[in-house]
């Protein structure tokens, strides 16, 4: 994980571009390596860090991920989606552009079943809600996780109301959480 970022700190250069924090970055991938999902989907892409770990922690896995499309950073100097994203992990990549709350449940319907589920798009209380139980309806067994938990109740609402244990992992940056199905 460390030669990752490195190299993701080499290309956002001395911007955070809405990058998922360094410390996250850790739990992120040390999850995925341990899971191992076949099927992987998250919400939220901005520069692609959380892609970039994701990816480089599955094996043989494929991650879907959705966003918005629209660039990021300053008017002067914008981004695409998934900037830092390597060439060599894009393989096992499959981005859709739009909005979750239009896409999310049909990918999900389509995919049937995935194991992890990543959530760092709007955070709004609505929105959490909804992604967290289009991904749990979808999963046998497996990992959400959540970035910015902290800016409404709707994690944690939600992990009492599926009795499973809300792991708090990280309170950077409007923390970071999981929510294990065990089954």
């Amino acid at each position: 994980a460390y030669k990752i970022d490195l190299d993701v700190k080499k290309m956002l250069g001395n911007k955070r571009l809405w990058a998922l924090h360094e410390e996250k970055r850790a739990y992120l991938y040390a999850t995925v390596k341990a899971l191992e999902p076949q099927i992987a989907v998250e919400t939220g892409v901005g520069p692609g860090v959380s892609t970039t770990f994701i990816l480089s922690a599955l094996r043989k896995g494929i991650l879907y991920s959705i966003d918005l499309g629209e660039k990021y950073g300053e008017e002067a100097e914008r981004y695409e989606i998934g900037f830092v994203v390597p060439d060599r992990l894009k393989q096992k990549w499959k981005l859709i552009l739009g909005d979750s709350k239009k896409l999310l449940k049909e990918l999900l319907d389509e995919l049937q079943e995935i194991q992890f589920f990543l959530h760092d798009g709007e955070h709004t209380y609505e929105n959490v809600m909804f992604e967290l139980n289009e991904a749990w309806k979808h999963m046998k067994k497996g990992v959400i996780m959540v970035d910015n938990f902290e800016f409404n109740n709707a994690t944690v609402e939600f992990s009492k109301r599926v009795k499973s244990k809300l792991l708090v992992l990280s309170h950077k940056e409007g923390g970071f959480a999981m929510i294990p199905k065990l089954e």
